[in-house]
This record gives C-alpha cells, sequence and structure tokens, in this order.
C-alpha cells in the first residue's frame, strides 16, 4: 500500500517525496546551454534565410545566392549539434517494447547495454568526422567560401558530447530517467 497525498493548513499536498532524478554534472549542464545556444542560433539562422529568400523573389535586388547554402549549413549544425544534447536527456529516438518487457535488474542492464552501444556509434563517428577534416583542408564551399573542414567539426563535436553522455548513462543505468520534456529544455 502506498501513501497517498494529504491536503493540509500549511500547504496543498503533503506526503511521501517524490522519488529524486539523477542529474548531469555541472560541467555537462553547462556544454548542454552551450549546445541549445548554438541550436537556437542555427534554428534563427534557417528562418531568417529562408525569409529571406522569399522576399528576394519580389525584390529582386536582395538576391544572394550564399543565403541558399547558409540555410543548409545552419540545418547540419542544428542536427548534429544536439546529438550529445538528446541523448544525455533522454530525447533522443528510442524503441521502447523490451522497456516494458523488462523489469527490476534485467532492464538497468538493457539500459547500459543501450547506452554502451550507443556510445560506441558515436565514438566511431567521431573517428570519421575526424578524418574528412583531415581529407579536405583546403576545399571551401560555392558560395559562402567557408572551409568544409569547419562544417566537419560540428559533427565530431556534436558526437563528442554524444559519447561522453552515452557513457555517463552506461554508469547511471540503475537510475531512474529524467523524462524529456522539450519545452523544459535546460
Amino acid at each position: 500500500m502506498t501513501a497517498e497525498p494529504v491536503a493540509t493548513p500549511d500547504g496543498p499536498l503533503s506526503g511521501p517525496e517524490p522519488e529524486q532524478h539523477w542529474h548531469e554534472p555541472r560541467v555537462l549542464r553547462t556544454w548542454a546551454a552551450g549546445e541549445l545556444w548554438i541550436a537556437c542560433l542555427a534554428l534563427t539562422t534557417i528562418f531568417l534565410s529562408v525569409l529571406w529568400q522569399v522576399i528576394s523573389r519580389y525584390v529582386p535586388a536582395l538576391n544572394w545566392p550564399g543565403v541558399s547554402e547558409l540555410a543548409n549549413y545552419s540545418l547540419i549544425v542544428l542536427t548534429f549539434i544536439m546529438v550529445g544534447y538528446l541523448i544525455g536527456n533522454n530525447g533522443h529516438i528510442t524503441i521502447q517494447v523490451i522497456d516494458y518487457l523488462v523489469k527490476g535488474r534485467a532492464f538497468v542492464v538493457v539500459k547500459a547495454v543501450s547506452a554502451a552501444v550507443t556510445g560506441l556509434i558515436c565514438a566511431v563517428l567521431v573517428w570519421e568526422a575526424w578524418e574528412l577534416i583531415q581529407a579536405y583542408p583546403t576545399r571551401t564551399t560555392a558560395a559562402l567560401g567557408i572551409p568544409i573542414w569547419m562544417l566537419y567539426v560540428v559533427p565530431m563535436l556534436g558526437f563528442v558530447s554524444g559519447t561522453v553522455r552515452a557513457f555517463v548513462r552506461v554508469f547511471t543505468a540503475a537510475r531512474e530517467d529524467v523524462p524529456f520534456d522539450a519545452a523544459e529544455a535546460r
């Protein structure tokens, strides 16, 4: 039998303390704030670039070939910079069939193994991004002239973050996950 919350004169409800969720260390939370800031900047850039393209259809003097490239590369930045954030905050896509079938210690093992596999995949993708950076040191984009290696740095940073956060999740698999709520991005 569980204790039900009861209304008291001091406040609306009293009762057992809610179960404490594990929160990332300050360094990871700061890193996540930086990732969110970059993602918001990329999203704003996409919005303004598309708006510029629409306006330039009616005002030909504003036509600029680089705006389309800027929107495209901002989408790439948005996609890859959020990898670590989503892995760390339980916001990535998961298939939860096993989660409903397995309980107790077996569930902890499933969470730890899936986090380890995610971490290994992210580590391989870090290595691949590094190889691409090394392969194209002098190439640039067509319209803006951005060095291609700079575009590969963003996925590399996102996958480094994903690797770290996935391996943190391996060691915290026994703790209850904080439900992901995109509206409460911290």
